[in-house]
């Protein structure tokens, strides 16, 4: 799987870097695809891993410092990425972007450009907000165009916005939130998505439904992420569901989750249920 760094600081800013190796080392070693001279980025100081179509970044526990998104990394720690991650490594700073379908020079710089400023940007609008406006655009218009703008609004709403490795709908008054994962069983995987979820659902007196069904294996840390979750939705006057969770998942999520959380077996009856 292709993916890019672009270099988001520096006289190279906007450089889209392309990474297509199973292993990209990032330190000032001869040995590293990517190397700094700078005292403070370590002799192997990271390695971005391509693993079963997703990108991780490893800490090598060098003298420096590696952070995502202004966090700190632990030494010899391995994380997930996502598309537009900010990456710092001593006076390093990059972006991580994916791209399929492959662009000319040209177009791929002016791509890279248009990611930065996207990443860069203070006036993101929260994906609650840009879905509810979704929902609500008016299909009622004397303009042909308009009114088709407004319908492919609301069935976007409906599919939903991907964030990280959640994608996150608007149906009715209900947010639905599938986890793109199938493995909910890392640790540092959880800890990613338990961030999202937690940046996501901020607004008070939300109906959130997690949907499963993408999700073949969970652990106990899982269930508990999401019991946690449930208690810390309440006092916002939000309400937790789960739908099409597997069978052998339900005893461990309904010992940890309690009677209290209402488990259906498909979306629909879930939308159409009262809780």
């Amino acid at each position: 799987m292709k993916f890019y760094l672009i270099v988001a600081k520096g006289k190279h800013q906007g450089l889209p870097i392309p990474i297509e190796v199973d292993l990209f080392l990032i330190g000032s070693d001869p040995l590293c695809q990517l190397r700094s001279q700078a005292e403070s980025v370590g002799v192997q100081h990271c390695a971005l891993i391509n693993r079963q179509r997703k990108v991780f970044i490893r800490d090598m526990g060098s003298s420096g410092t590696t952070y995502i998104n202004g966090e700190a990394m632990p030494e010899n720690a391995e994380w997930p990425l996502h598309a537009g991650d900010k990456i710092k490594i001593g006076p390093l700073e990059f972006v991580i972007q994916f791209r399929e379908r492959a662009l000319s020079q040209r177009d791929l710089e002016e791509w890279a450009l248009r990611c930065l400023d996207e990443a860069q940007s203070t006036k993101k609008i929260h994906v609650l907000d840009e879905l509810v406006l979704a929902a609500n655009s008016r299909t009622h218009s004397v303009d042909a165009a308009q009114a088709a703008a407004a319908i492919l609004d609301k069935l976007n709403a409906q599919r939903g916005i991907i964030r990280g490795r959640l994608r996150i709908a608007r149906d009715g008054n209900i947010t639905t939130v599938r986890i793109n994962d199938v493995y909910l069983v890392e640790d540092a995987e959880l800890s990613l998505i338990n961030k999202e979820l937690h940046d996501n659902l901020v607004h008070p007196n939300l109906r959130v439904l997690i949907d499963f069904k993408n999700v073949k294996r969970m652990s106990t840390g899982a269930a508990q992420m999401f019991a946690n979750l449930a208690r810390w939705l309440r006092p916002n006057g939000s309400t937790l569901a789960v739908c099409r969770l597997r069978s052998e998942f339900r005893d461990m999520v309904t010992t940890l989750l309690g009677n209290s959380i209402p488990i259906y077996h498909d979306k629909n009856a879930a939308v159409l249920a009262q809780w």
